[in-house]
């Protein structure tokens, strides 16, 4: 077995989430959240590489698969534990903490076994986006309000659930970046320079979660129809109900 660079840094993928659980160990709860953030970056680079380079290897889409398991869903997992249990104690921490992890796990299972082959959406909703809602939540200014803190648990049980559903998300497009595409990630990237700026002023990294939640609530509100076209949205209906015949 050969790995080429797209497969190390998918591996810093899961180094980075593994730095994200010493912090939460050590009581740094931001700095656990900001780990995530770079094992993203990972990730995304991971892709980039491999059409760069143009070296792929029959493992490269299953390592990154497992490694958004790890990132996206385990790592959360504890930050949630450590987050809530001044809220809602161990116990009930405990079994908040495994809902992105036992369903993030089905999902990962799930596109294994049955790996959903359409090019233009994603089969519930990604992992990527769920996990970041959560922790970004939790790092946010909203999260120091008691009332918050309960509306996350139904964030955190809702986008947990949606990705093991068969609801179409918005993914890249096979013709590029749709207009819309383009806006949400020039946004997105704006709002990280910003937030990071302020992080380096001395204001700490809440705006910097502030901003990301927003944009990844938003995605998840409006990019599961609103932003799909009428045609494509029931062709990929149409295919999913024939996917679902083969589990």
């Amino acid at each position: 077995m050969k790995l080429y660079l797209k497969d190390y840094l998918t591996l810093g993928n899961v180094v980075c989430s593994v730095i994200s659980m010493v912090f939460v160990v050590h009581g740094k709860l931001d700095y656990a959240i900001f780990a995530i953030w770079f094992a993203y970056i990972f990730d995304s680079l991971d892709g980039l590489a491999a059409r760069l380079t143009g070296k792929q290897n029959s493992i490269g889409g299953h390592l990154d698969n497992t490694a958004d398991l790890v990132g996206y869903a385990i790592a959360p997992a504890l930050i949630i534990y450590a987050a809530y249990v001044p809220l809602i104690g161990h116990f009930w921490s405990v079994t908040l903490a495994c809902v992105p992890a036992v369903f993030g796990t089905i999902r990962h299972a799930r596109n294994y076994a049955n790996p959903p082959e359409v090019t233009n959406l994603w089969c519930g909703l990604p992992r990527t986006y769920s996990g970041f809602a959560m922790i970004c939540f939790i790092g946010s200014h909203l999260f120091a309000y008691e009332i918050a803190q309960w509306f996350g648990i139904i964030l955190i049980c809702v986008t947990s659930f949606l990705g093991i559903t068969a609801v179409g998300y918005q993914g890249r497009h096979h013709k590029g970046l749709r207009w819309h595409q383009k806006m949400f990630f020039i946004a997105t990237i704006l709002t990280w320079v910003v937030g990071l700026v302020v992080w380096v002023m001395g204001y700490g990294l809440q705006v910097f979660f502030d901003g990301f939640f927003f944009w990844m609530f938003l995605y998840i509100l409006l990019a599961w129809k609103w932003l799909i076209e009428p045609e494509e949205y029931e062709a990929y209906y149409k295919y999913i109900a024939e996917w679902k015949k083969k589990f």
